[in-house]
């Protein structure tokens, strides 16, 4: 199933389109301006005011079943809710027990064991058991489940396995030994497997409410681990959220209320921030980074995470690596970055975005260490084309980009149709779609070009290009390459870092020769928070974290 994390590019600056997973770096609110902070601490100091804070998403979330769940949105909203066995941590940069006391690994780096904490329950006071971590999982590998984000737990013994009906549930390596003791075996070793705890696929779900049709359509069904729950539940409108009393640790949420407002427009969230209707917004406009980019109220950290438009290699013209190539090299990213977004961020001319470490090289980036992997080039582009067939973009088949329905992603629609018509002489039809339809239009391939985007979960390359696999593009690109499937297999095999990089390199290089996607910009993430708002978490992941957050 196509991985749809990275899915909200509907803001200027795809402030909210963030992956659902941990991972190094963060900054929080503090009143300074594009740092990385430690949250102040309030030993010894009970709040005054009123611990209420009201923030905004572009959309409603669109699966509220963490076991379900591969989109952004949804994942700001689950992380909030959810725990598991791990959280990202108070400054963003590291993977700490939340609902695990513990871990043992064994000299094979394969067999974990993990103790659940004792005290950790339900929203409705009943314990988080081993059993309820086993259940979860598997049910996410279930086939007759069919959730998009079974990929994510392939780490598992004969995960993909199961997941394909190739072995049972009984041969998944996740077992509750006790109530207490979770075993969790692996097909080979991962380090970074702790990171991936905490992507909201590997947090519990409790069976007794779950296998209940709408368990998820009302808050009185709605049971949850994390520092809130959910207390009233409006379509299109709003999301209410208080404290959980029942939290493991909610003697430190200082929070009492978390009201999650619906504003699809940029222009109309500015106004509500302005207003102090809300008092936390991260789906900027360009107006609103020119009021507040220079205050105390704004703060920008990067992610790992990339927008680029997806090829249907399926469908004419895009069958052809040609075009897909000159398509790609024809378009100015940094005039798209500047003019467009009207951002920082840099232009992506390769897959694996800024902030991932190199595995041999560790002070330095990935992407620094390899660099570009494709670049622009207008003329070799009508080069291209014209090998293809299509001089001077003459007798090319009717091409149809889609969007979804934000004025963000019709602006660089309307951008990159110009490029094509006078770099290539093509014209570009363009569609636009509500989030939850426009899905569906990809899944059908009723499509040439369109919209996508993806943010990954953990330091390594493997997070942001396993997206590219078979596996995951049937859907979608329906474009697949044996080569890059058994370069990424074999980097899930091996610990050698040396090789693992080569690997990925190659990877990329198929990525570049064939452009199944056409890559636009590494994003970075940019939020406002009122002066008296603390401790609101960003991590590099693009998640927005309110159990530190309290209202001074």
């Amino acid at each position: 199933m196509k991985k749809r994390l990275g899915v909200v590019l509907a803001a200027l600056l795809a402030i909210t389109s963030v992956t659902a997973g941990c991972s190094s770096g963060g900054t929080q609110s503090q009143g300074q301006p594009s740092q990385q902070q430690t949250a102040p601490k309030a030993e010894g100091e009970k709040p005054t005011a009123e611990q209420k804070i009201i923030y905004a998403l572009s959309k409603e979330p669109e699966e509220m079943d963490p076991t379900l769940n591969v989109y952004s949105r949804s994942s700001i909203v689950l992380q909030n809710l959810f725990r598991g066995l791990y959280k990202i941590d108070e400054s963003g940069k590291k993977p700490v027990p939340s609902l695990a006391e513990s871990h043992e690994l064994d000299a094979t780096g394969t067999k974990y064991t993990f103790k659940i904490n004792k005290n950790a329950k339900w929203s409705d006071g009943k314990p988080v058991t081993a059993q309820d971590f086993e259940y979860s999982w598997k049910r996410v590998l279930n086939p007759d489940v069919a959730s998009g984000a079974a990929f994510y737990l392939y780490y598992l013994k004969n995960g993909k396995a199961y997941n394909e009906k190739k072995a049972s549930a009984d041969d998944v390596g996740v077992k509750a030994v006790d109530d207490n003791t979770l075993e969790v075996t692996l097909e080979n070793p991962t380090p970074y497997f702790l990171e991936l705890l905490c992507v909201t696929a590997y947090y519990p779900v409790r069976k007794d409410v779950v296998e209940k049709e709408g368990w998820t359509k009302s808050p009185e069904t709605y049971l949850t681990t994390g520092p809130f729950m959910l207390t009233e539940l409006k379509p299109k409108e709003k999301y209410v959220l208080k404290k959980n009393p029942n939290y493991l640790e909610a003697d430190k949420v200082k929070l009492d209320t978390l009201e999650i407002v619906f504003i699809e427009s940029t222009e109309a969230e500015l106004a509500a921030y302005t207003n102090n209707e809300i008092q936390v917004s991260d789906n900027i406009s360009p107006e609103g980074m020119k009021q507040y980019q220079n205050t105390p109220e704004f703060f920008s950290i990067p992610r790992i995470g990339m927008q680029y438009f997806d090829f249907n290699a399926s469908k004419k013209p895009f069958d052809d690596a040609k075009v897909r190539k000159a398509f790609s090299m024809s378009i100015n990213r940094e005039q798209i970055i500047t003019s467009i977004v009207q951002s920082v961020e840099k232009p992506a001319f390769g897959m694996v975005p800024y902030g991932i470490p190199h595995g041999v090289q560790k002070d330095k980036d990935y992407r620094d260490v390899v660099g570009n992997v494709f670049s622009e080039n207008v003329d070799e582009a009508k080069k291209l084309l014209a090998e293809a067939g299509y001089p001077d973009g003459k007798g090319i088949p009717e091409i149809t980009m889609i969007v979804m329905a934000s004025q963000s992603d019709k602006d660089i629609a309307q951008a990159l149709q110009s490029m094509w018509k006078q770099n290539l002489g093509v014209d570009v039809s363009i569609q636009t779609f509500e989030s939850k339809v426009y899905w569906d239009e990809i899944d059908n391939g009723n499509f040439n070009i369109a919209s996508d985007g993806w943010t990954g979960d953990y330091p390594d390359p493997m997070t942001n290009l396993d997206i590219f696999e078979g596996v995951n593009t049937a859907d979608n690109l329906r474009w697949n390459s044996a080569e890059y499937d058994r370069l990424l297999e074999e980097n899930r095999k091996i610990s050698d870092q040396a090789k693992r990089m080569e690997n990925f390199e190659k990877a990329e290089k198929i990525l570049a020769d064939e452009m199944p996607i056409m890559p636009i910009r590494f994003f970075e993430d940019q939020f406002l928070a009122k002066p008296n708002v603390k401790g609101v978490l960003k991590n590099y992941i693009g998640h927005t974290i309110f159990e530190y957050a309290y209202v001074e």
